[in-house]
């Protein structure tokens, strides 16, 4: 694998200096496929056995709201259910709260699922939401998603009132997310500090062994509320930071499944009939966050300039074999709140002609790239892209604990070429990465419009009404201010064995295990 590893990596190389040095208009396809081993007959799920996961990262924290890594939630989701569930394309779905309603727009009442224990025993109810809602909301937690709940109510034993301080149409979502995760109170009172190292939750699997770094045992909660689940008596995830382990792995039989297939080795994989391959879309995207506030990038022709100056869809063609989609708003284009009508030309000639309205004829500036080797492909190639235009990127590679803080908490760079990982609602995205107090909007570039666009969202609970008012906030906010340059969305694959049935892709790109079971 790495001798096919380093020949792709060839090949890219080549594509990529084509598509640097003479770019053109080109057309991709989003590829986006459910677990081919299902095939065409439909075979009802069978109980027993365990597996072996792969996965590129261990947990940061085994308590939901002291968690910092976006890669946590595949670790926690055996553990822990949520109050509300989602599906493939990130629509609600019942949870611990079997429903729920909004009698205002300040107001969502949630309905529980009645009979349902934590690994410990003790009972899931009412209480233990409103202890776990104001536990997320305390000032010990990392989690902001719930900063608009002013209080708990607890009704009866099976339903909560959750009072906002203003509309928040995000929040349903939310709880499908970290603030969601229903921790035991009998736990955390008898764990404290500890209770880490002793997670206990509600979710089909509880840990029984977790070694920093190495792996994490999980086993069968017997006493599951959903009927049938799970379906394993264990799953076993192995950290393997390296892809090519976690490939060799899966090919030699180690392990079962693996999580977070690059698009080099998914070409390769596409060709091996013991192994299954799911692709789906997210919402995640790559994108060069700019400093608006800092030159040159405190000109909005600027900004605009270098949206025009690059071309998406060569860079979805070379560096993930037409499999990803071209970014030229937030959310990718099958996602309810995509705008079907947002585009970006590539237009060089129209970008030098913005440069002569800001009075530059050409504009050089410092950029952030993180020392990996996707990121690296990619800079290099915006790089050779942009220059036709008049631009010139002095690439500046780091560490990308390193390169954040210096963009985001330092403010010493103008443009950080990063990701966005995205949010189980639209409005968290629109909130963190596009409103004018939005943690990820270092220049605070706004208007009055779009805010006032924003609250509107906020306070709709109406779908299609929503959707309406993304597609305004984005053209605003890219097309207009510019204030941020989305490149490319790339899809998340797992690969599999042939054995491993049940795996289900979604639009957030964050795997769940626990309804894998074995055909064998």
């Amino acid at each position: 694998m790495k001798k096919s590893s380093k020949l792709f990596g060839a090949i890219l190389l080549a594509i990529l200096l084509l598509v640097a040095g003479c770019s053109k208009n080109n057309s991709t396809t989003n590829k986006t496929s459910g677990n081919t081993s299902e095939g065409t007959t439909k075979t009802e799920p069978k109980k027993g056995g365990s597996i072996v996961v792969a996965y590129d990262s261990d947990i940061s924290n085994y308590d939901p709201i002291l968690g910092n890594s976006g890669n946590d939630h595949a670790l926690l989701y055996p553990v822990y259910d949520t109050l509300v569930n989602y599906n493939a394309n990130l629509e609600p779905k019942p949870g611990l709260a079997k429903s729920w309603d909004t009698p205002d727009d300040k107001t969502i009442v949630l309905h529980l699922q009645e009979n349902v224990l934590f690994h410990d025993g003790t009972k899931f109810n009412a209480d233990a939401v409103k202890f776990n809602i104001e536990r997320v909301t305390s000032k010990d937690s990392k989690v902001s998603d719930l900063s608009n709940v002013e209080s708990v109510e607890v009704v009866d034993e099976n339903t909560v009132k959750l009072h906002l301080k203003q509309p928040d149409s995000s929040i349903i979502l939310a709880l499908s997310d970290r603030s969601g995760m229903m921790v035991s109170p009998a736990a955390v009172q008898k764990f404290g500090a500890d209770y880490a190292q002793n997670p206990v939750g509600t979710g089909p699997y509880k840990m029984v062994k977790w070694v920093r770094n190495g792996e994490i045992d999980f086993e069968a909660n017997k006493d599951y509320w959903q009927k049938g689940l799970p379906y394993l008596d264990k799953i076993t995830a192995k950290i393997m930071p390296d892809e090519n382990t976690r490939l060799n792995a899966l090919k030699s039989g180690q392990i079962q499944f693996y999580w977070n297939v690059s698009p080099d080795n998914s070409q390769v994989l596409k060709n091996d009939k013991n192994i299954v391959l799911d692709t789906k879309m997210k919402v995640a995207f790559y994108n060069i966050y700019l400093n608006t506030k800092m030159a040159p990038f405190d000109k909005k022709e600027v900004r605009q300039a270098l949206e025009y100056a690059i071309d998406r869809e060569s860079l979805v063609k070379a560096l993930t074999f037409g499999e990803g989609e071209a970014a030229y708003q937030t959310f990718p284009k099958d996602y309810w709140a995509a705008s079907p009508d947002a585009k970006i030309a590539y237009d060089p000639k129209k970008a030098k002609e913005l440069l002569k309205q800001a009075g530059l004829d050409s504009v050089t500036f410092d950029m952030f790239v993180p020392t990996n080797t996707f990121y690296t492909r990619l800079g290099e190639a915006i790089k050779g892209q942009v220059k036709d235009a008049g631009f010139n990127i002095n690439i500046q590679p780091m560490e990308l604990t390193k390169g954040v803080a210096l963009y985001f908490n330092e403010k010493q760079i103008a443009a950080n070429l990063t990701a966005w990982t995205g949010r189980p609602d639209p409005q968290q995205t629109v909130n963190l990465f596009l409103s004018q107090k939005g943690f990820y909007n270092v220049g605070a570039e706004s208007s009055p419009e779009k805010e006032e666009l924003i609250m509107k969202a906020a306070s709709s609970y109406d779908q299609k009404e929503r959707a309406k008012l993304y597609a305004e906030i984005n053209k605003i906010s890219i097309l207009d201010e510019a204030m941020q340059v989305p490149i490319l969305f790339q899809p998340s694959t797992a690969a599999m064995s042939t054995k491993v049935k049940g795996f289900e892709g979604t639009l957030l790109g964050k795997p769940k295990f626990s309804t894998l079971w074995l055909d064998q």
